[in-house]
């Protein structure tokens, strides 16, 4: 059973909390405690999967920022989140950095059981204990580069505009051009080229455009580093970068689809994190993968007992990048875990990937078996989503054959 903790200044706030939680006594153990000192106190002696913190104010002596700082940096693997009805933009902000994911008062418990839910699946995922243990062999992790730190605090600052985005991007030409390819591309559909830096910020917005140069700078970061024969950085880019595009001409939804972009992107970082740490042992899931005509996961999973998804997942909560990224890498082979009835962006991800690999086995709109040789079946069922297959493959030899 899921051990929830929740923090309050004082008693009476989460007396009521404890009364709207009701619908949740059966699926949750829950411990109300008021106060920082407190909750450090039972956290010192007691497990808990979530800890779920008001953000508190100086009137009130009580620092849920504080709270839960504290907690990421001795509880790790511990889900963190932040439920309170303030909005002033920068006691939010301050808060984003250390808080899984921030819940806005009133809430729905049910909603509130669905984030709990999936930021445990996450978390189980990210600390399991085949990940830890490769983590720990890892030689190197690439370090946040300059432009995403200059982006980020630009971001974070609570005063960022177009123009200031657009002028650190325009510092790095190669950030530059996949910007403006990324803007111009097929699935956006725009009925005229956009070609100024500024213009591209305005559309995509301030998130996309933090997520794509976190994209960018970590290829880069590990460009630097050494790849075992046999491996190639510039094909898992390009297979990336198709991946995130299929991925998000799926989805209808804008902000979803932008995500998708970048979790296509992203999607097999932990790969490239593997083969260039430790090249010896990825060599070994290779050969085992080739061997035993099984994918490259579930060799990994033999060899690793994890996979890239999890160390890519791993690698991104480093880099302070979304939970709905993180989730999406994480999840993209197995995205039936997290229990949505909807393709939502994991799906994508697991479904442009399947495409991608079976587009050597005479994948087509007529003939979708190499596809279905590689996906999950029953859940794509169950989403619905099995039945818009042939749509999608057409979809995409259109937009292909137009392109060519």
């Amino acid at each position: 059973m899921i051990r929830v903790l929740f923090v309050d200044a004082s008693a009476a706030p989460l007396a009521m909390l404890e009364a709207r939680l009701k619908p949740l006594f059966d699926d949750w153990q829950m411990v109300f405690v008021a106060g920082s000192d407190a909750a450090l106190k039972l956290l010192d002696s007691e497990r808990f999967d979530v800890v779920v913190s008001e953000l508190g104010s100086a009137a009130s002596g009580f620092d849920g920022s504080g709270l839960l700082h504290k907690c990421r940096d001795r509880w790790p693997a511990m889900v963190r989140l932040i439920l309170s009805a303030e909005t002033r933009q920068d006691v939010v902000m301050k808060a984003l950095p250390v808080a899984h994911q921030f819940l806005a008062k009133p809430f729905d418990p049910l909603h509130l059981r669905q984030v709990v839910t999936r930021a445990c699946a996450l978390q189980a995922k990210l600390y399991s204990n085949g990940v830890m243990a490769s983590l720990g062999s890892l030689k190197s992790l690439p370090a946040v580069p300059r432009l995403y730190q200059l982006l980020s605090q630009e971001l974070d600052s609570g005063r960022a505009t177009p123009k200031s985005v657009a002028t650190i991007i325009e510092q790095d030409m190669s950030m530059t051009a996949r910007l403006l390819q990324l803007v111009n591309s097929a699935y956006f559909g725009l009925s005229r080229r956009i070609t100024n830096i500024r213009e591209a910020v305005t559309y995509l917005g301030f998130e996309p455009i933090r997520n794509l140069v976190a994209c960018t700078e970590m290829f880069r970061a590990m460009s630097k580093l050494c790849s075992p024969v046999g491996f190639s950085l510039d094909a898992v880019q390009q297979h990336s970068q198709r991946v995130g595009t299929i991925a998000a001409s799926l989805l209808t939804d804008r902000e979803s689809s932008r995500t998708a972009y970048c979790a296509g992107m992203l999607h097999d970082i932990g790969r490239v994190v593997l083969a260039v740490s430790m090249p010896e042992a990825f060599s070994r899931a290779s050969g085992l993968s080739r061997r035993l005509a099984i994918p490259l996961h579930e060799a990994e999973q033999q060899v690793f007992a994890c996979t890239h998804a999890e160390i890519g997942a791993h690698l991104l909560v480093l880099w302070g990048l979304p939970p709905a990224l993180v989730e999406a890498v994480a999840f993209h082979h197995s995205p039936a875990l997290l229990g949505d009835t909807q393709l939502g962006i994991a799906g994508a991800i697991h479904v442009a990937d399947g495409i991608e690999h079976a587009r050597s086995e005479g994948l087509s709109a007529v003939n979708l078996d190499p596809l279905l040789a590689r996906v999950d079946n029953d859940w794509l069922s169950r989403t619905g989503a099995i039945d818009a297959l042939p749509q999608w493959m057409a979809a995409l030899d259109s937009v292909e054959s137009a392109a060519a």
